[in-house]
């Protein structure tokens, strides 16, 4: 009987059996649980009887509880595994979110360094706005576009005071 039950269960399954005997019948209560399930709704389970002479328990038990017990078991399962989707869900999506806040900061560090570029340009010091545009240049988030149009500027403005035009 207890390897056709072990059969019947997986890991983390526990079966409860309780055997009473009154009047010469006994009285099996049967009820499958997952250990680690969190879902309430395990909670709400009803125990299978079964009820008879001990000799027709011995002979039908497992014939009467196979199937209750699949269907209980593969149930208890599904939540199991519903229940491990969804941490693993909410850790990818913390994953995620975190994700954005390092990738929103680093567009905000090259944003403000690419507004102090400006104000450098602005101040008319060229120098300093070519050297932190090359720093900016190479930020990971940095905009191409934005650091060539500067680029273009602080060129015009390192060229405009020469002799000599290429």
């Amino acid at each position: 009987m207890f390897i056709e039950i072990a059969d019947l269960m997986s890991d983390n399954d526990m079966l409860t059996l309780v055997v009473t005997k009154k009047d010469g019948i006994m009285s099996v209560s049967v009820l499958p649980k997952k250990v680690g399930l969190k879902d309430e709704a395990k909670n709400h389970l009803s125990p299978m009887v079964l009820r008879g002479t001990p000799e027709e328990i011995d002979q039908h038990f497992i014939r009467q509880v196979r199937s209750p017990l699949e269907k209980t078991i593969g149930m208890l399962t599904n939540m199991a595994v519903y229940e491990k989707s969804m941490e693993e869900t909410i850790a990818k999506s913390k994953a995620a979110t975190e994700a954005k806040k390092q990738e929103d900061a680093k567009k905000k560090a090259f944003t403000e360094k690419m507004k102090k570029v400006e104000t450098l340009f602005n101040e008319k010091k060229i120098s300093e706005a070519a050297l932190l545009l090359k720093q900016a240049s190479d930020m990971p988030c940095a905009d191409k576009k934005q650091c060539e149009i500067m680029k273009s500027k602080i060129d015009v403005e390192l060229n405009s005071g020469t002799l000599f035009v290429d």
